[in-house]
């Protein structure tokens, strides 16, 4: 479930509609120049209840900039989330969260970088130390991951648990905010649970509950398939259950059978050109082909890619074990060994049996590795 929802979040049901008029006031940077500023917005029960992308019913504004401000009526039907579109391509948009009554300040410093606050509401206001928190890690994690740089797992691992950390910090020092609901659905599956489940009433009672709740859903489904799936995981690594077999082309054409290396540990490498992680594993995978040559062989069983950038592949990365080629549409071979991600590594013992599976790419599977084939 992670975590890339870094930056958007999916609305849900909400909220009653106010016989005030609620308002909102921009205050565009000193720069700004235009005659006009364009705002978009959807209600929070629209977006709940869209079934598609389609069916969300985005409205938009044309305002006029007076003095540098530009002035909006929210709208009475409910609660929305707004935008107010940049005069040039950024990666964030000013946003904010509004009930019908609100009378906002939207303060805008900067549309590149994006820098504003936005007063009049506990939610917002709120909302914006959420960000001070959240975005500087945020960056990090773009800036880290840009051009030909990229972390290693345990970096982002790090990174990741560094974000959810903050983020229960954060609603632990302020558990009756209004943004907590929209704070934690960006956080690991269990502590989402855990603070979902022990919010407070005052922060029930926010705009933005609806998003939680959806979450909630989400998590709660996927939780059960986490640990359905762990069971099974845990099943086919216990060294009782039989590798699944299968029959693959290799470079020239011959069928290469998992059967055909019974006697020998075999680990099935589950990757392909086109996954950056897949690539950065190869030399540790190629030490340890080394290490152990003569009671290790390593199938390399490339997916979802073309015979032709198969092939090139392990050309270029010059790959000296058996490599075979995966075209399965119905992706039967995966689902036979569970591969929710690539890399993906099995362990299969000489006598055929499946004792690790490993995905991603993980150190540790090579300490794994050692101890099986060195019988600690």
């Amino acid at each position: 479930m992670k975590k890339l929802a870094f930056m958007a979040v999916a609305g849900v049901m909400l909220a009653s509609c106010s016989h005030d008029d609620g308002s909102v006031t921009i205050q565009l940077p000193s720069d700004y120049k235009e005659k006009t500023i364009v705002v978009n917005y959807s209600t929070i029960d629209n977006m709940m209840n869209a079934t598609q992308a389609d069916d969300v019913v985005v409205y938009y504004d044309t305002l006029e900039v007076k003095d540098g401000k530009a002035f909006m009526k929210l709208d009475k039907t409910g609660a929305a989330r707004y935008n107010i579109i940049p005069p040039v391509l950024t990666r964030i948009q000013p946003e904010f969260y509004a009930s019908p009554s609100d009378n906002l300040e939207v303060i805008i410093s900067s549309f590149e970088p994006c820098e504003y606050e936005v007063k009049g509401s506990e939610l917002m206001e709120d909302i914006t130390a959420f960000y001070k928190i959240t975005r500087p890690i945020q960056q990090e994690y773009v800036e880290r991951n840009s051009g030909d740089t990229f972390m290693t797992p345990e970096e982002a691992h790090e990174l990741w648990n560094r974000y959810d950390q903050e983020i229960i910090k954060f609603v632990e020092a302020h558990p009756k905010s209004p943004v907590v609901p929209f704070a934690i659905i960006n956080i690991n599956a269990e502590d989402f649970k855990r603070l979902y489940d022990n919010m407070t009433p005052e922060a029930k009672k926010s705009i933005l509950m609806p998003y939680a709740e959806a979450n909630n859903t989400e998590v709660e489904k996927a939780l059960q398939e986490r640990a359905a799936e762990d069971a099974r995981k845990a099943e086919m690594a216990s060294g009782t259950v039989a590798a699944p077999g299968f029959t693959l082309p290799d470079l020239d054409g011959k069928n290469v059978s998992l059967s055909d290396f019974r006697g020998k540990w075999v680990v099935l490498d589950f990757w392909g050109s086109w996954c950056g992680w897949c690539v950065r594993g190869i030399p540790a995978l190629k030490d340890a082909y080394k290490q152990y040559a003569g009671k290790l062989e390593v199938i390399g069983i490339d997916c979802n890619e073309s015979e032709a950038d198969w092939r090139a592949g392990v050309a270029k990365y010059e790959l000296p074990w058996v490599n075979v080629y995966n075209n399965q549409k119905d992706g039967a071979l995966l689902n036979a060994y569970g591969v929710q991600g690539f890399p993906t590594k099995a362990i299969v013992n000489p006598q055929g049996k499946l004792v690790d599976i490993t995905i991603g790419e993980d150190p540790s599977f090579y300490d794994k590795l050692a101890s099986f084939i060195n019988g600690k």
